[in-house]
């Protein structure tokens, strides 16, 4: 049923600001907790049931929503609820097939903005893994982390540290004793600070003790985010936006603005990334097409089916992949960041979702709302009343309180 796939995307909704010291406690213990890795074993249900066989390049193409089994009257709806809501939306753009049905900018935006992302970097820094991978440039995920780095001298060295792997990095389970959620980012003890302060930030990462058997615990960790990057760097011998430039924002005529860098020249991995709307639509659409890009293949199919794929459990109905978020009952999967930044892909729609907004607070967060009518007006699916959507509205809230109790994500500078 439409109403479980993409309407409950909601379940795996998470908190970008968590201020109050009480609440981020308890959702650091309230994680640990519930916390379980995963196998890893791919989930085939995860990828494309139907091939895309439209891409845009230098233009894309806007068809009618009746043309792509959608109801242009719901949709006009929601643009008219966005209006009304007086949300701090920037930009909201929906695919299916690949063809835009709908497109709108507010403010000062249009669609040649690039936009701040946050954490929704994490997900293009683990598809140029994969394209290193792809380019040969990084044998495998099972590489040990520290071989990258053969000159630097790590402190706090053990077995555990030693058997880290790329994987492990990638699904946030490397072990280390990270913790960005103790206090405020704006704090510059917190972790997140600590490291980006620090003249060496790759340095300060590996020298963190570890707490844990790599690939036993997950901790949402910005610093193996940034990691990534930096194997990016040492591997390709190009800076991450050079790398990325050649083999990922160029096939897919991607319009870049900034991307901040560390001390040492790294673009930051986690977050920093000042990028399209469009752009994070097409991520979304070349996972939803299995890594390849109007014919040309950008990801291995392989690399996609692992980054889409639970790694590691974090709730009910959440898991992580390769810096992917994944709803593990409705198979669908995202990117995340601070302020309302999302793309969502939901497969068995062939639907893409990006959306942009400057919500400071939860509260003026109105991606729910957005999903709502978008599930709503998909007239090619399994029809559900409106008394089923309006049975599902409490369960949805339920569900978005959960996660507050479960998830903090970044709050400023991820």
């Amino acid at each position: 049923m439409i109403a479980k796939n993409l309407c409950l995307l909601f379940h795996s909704t998470v908190v970008f600001s968590m201020k109050n010291r009480v609440l981020q406690v308890l959702s650091v213990v309230l994680l640990l907790a519930l916390v379980q890795v995963g196998s890893g074993t791919p989930n085939s249900t995860y990828l494309p049931a139907d091939a895309i066989t439209y891409f845009p390049d230098t233009e894309w193409t806007s068809t009618t929503p009746e043309e792509q089994g959608m109801n242009s009257t719901i949709l006009a709806d929601m643009m008219q609820f966005i209006e009304d809501s007086d949300a701090p939306i920037h930009g909201l753009l929906v695919t299916r097939n690949g063809h835009i049905v709908e497109e709108e900018y507010w403010s000062y935006y249009s669609e040649t903005s690039t936009h701040h992302i946050f954490s929704c970097t994490k997900s293009f820094t683990s598809t140029l893994i994969g394209i290193a991978i792809r380019e040969c440039f990084i044998d495998n995920v099972s590489q040990k982390v520290l071989d990258f780095f053969p000159d630097m001298t790590i402190e706090n060295m053990d077995a555990r540290k030693e058997a880290m792997t790329l994987e492990h990095v990638l699904t946030m389970t490397t072990g280390l004793d990270w913790n960005e959620h103790n206090n405020s980012y704006e704090d510059p003890t917190n972790m997140y600070n600590q490291m980006f302060d620090s003249p060496n930030p790759i340095q300060f990462f590996l020298n963190l003790p570890t707490a844990y058997d790599p690939g036993t615990h997950w901790v949402y960790t910005t610093g193996a985010s940034h990691l990534l990057s930096a194997i990016i760097q040492v591997t390709t011998n190009m800076t991450t936006r050079e790398f990325a430039d050649e083999y990922l924002f160029g096939p897919l005529n991607m319009t870049l603005g900034g991307w901040n860098q560390d001390l040492q020249g790294i673009n930051n991995g986690g977050t920093q990334l000042y990028i399209t709307l469009r752009a994070m639509a097409k991520l979304g659409l070349l996972y939803l097409s299995n890594g390849t890009w109007n014919g040309q293949e950008i990801l291995s199919d392989e690399y996609v089916c692992q980054a889409i794929t639970p790694q590691a459990t974090i709730g009910t109905d959440l898991a992580y992949g390769y810096q992917w978020w994944l709803d593990t009952a409705y198979n669908t999967f995202s990117a995340r960041g601070s302020e309302g930044q999302y793309i969502f892909v939901a497969p068995e729609f062939n639907i893409v979702i990006a959306i942009t907004q400057g919500a400071d607070d939860y509260g003026e967060d109105i991606h729910e709302e957005i999903l709502q009518y978008i599930a709503n007006s998909i007239i090619d699916a399994e029809t559900t009343t409106n008394t089923e959507m309006d049975l599902l509205l409490p369960i949805i809230g339920i569900g978005a309180v959960a996660m507050v109790a479960v998830v903090v994500f970044h709050v400023r500078k991820s």
